[in-house]
């Protein structure tokens, strides 16, 4: 079952994200509170075009207009490249084949900085976009969160006046420290291994996770006392 086209203009008039979740628990509610992946995926992709800078993308219809024999040319040429560049990207394509594949990646150990840098009570973003980490001091510790929400794998996001993460799918709640506490999510967040490295930088190691349902975040690798 996919969105309706009034379920979507609802979600696409949202003046804000407190009104975006109360919009996607009417949507819930009339689906008896559970909802596909695949209706996830169209609801995350729209909030993803709305925010953080609530600016939903306008379509304009497209302008036809008349091809006169210059425009026709140009449009033979154009299509002569395209052409061009398809072969060529198929032998691209053909000899690739014949070599091993790389895949790059984000490495899973990185430096994030001195432990002063890291401001108490905050919720830093910094390495959410290219490693999928917050990192998290309280006044007694830093810990290393993982972004994975722990019901269906979508990205929550931090709320700082609500002082919360929030999963734009399913509604799930999240609090600092990584505790669930509302919505479908059956465990915490995970966090990863942190430590300081010679230098005295924080190193993060996404190798080697930690479950609180396990009882591994009193080990203490799971968090960097301060």
């Amino acid at each position: 079952m996919k969105l309706t086209q009034e379920e979507k203009n609802k979600l696409i008039s949202a003046k804000d994200e407190s009104q975006w979740y109360k919009i996607i628990e009417d949507i819930k509610s009339v689906r008896n509170n559970l909802y596909p992946n695949d209706l996830a995926r169209e609801i995350l992709a729209i909030y993803h075009n709305k925010f953080p800078v609530n600016n939903y993308p306008v379509y304009e219809d497209s302008k036809q207009s008349k091809i006169d024999r210059k425009s026709f040319l140009t449009t033979l040429s154009v299509a002569w490249v395209a052409f061009a560049a398809a072969t060529g990207g198929f032998l691209t394509v053909l000899i690739r084949f014949l070599f091993p594949n790389v895949l790059f990646e984000p490495p899973q150990s990185f430096k994030i900085g001195f432990p002063e840098d890291f401001e108490p009570g905050k919720v830093d973003l910094r390495f959410k976009k290219e490693y999928n980490v917050w990192i998290v001091r309280d006044d007694e510790k830093i810990t290393a969160l993982s972004t994975v929400c722990t019901h269906l794998g979508c990205t929550p996001n931090w709320q700082e006046t609500e002082r919360k993460f929030k999963c734009p799918c399913h509604g799930s709640g999240f609090r600092a420290t990584g505790i669930n506490f509302e919505g479908p999510a059956p465990r915490p967040l995970e966090r990863f291994k942190i430590a300081l490295a010679n230098d005295g930088q924080i190193m993060v190691d996404k190798t080697k996770m930690f479950k609180y349902e396990k009882g591994e975040w009193n080990r203490e690798e799971s968090f960097l006392k301060v």
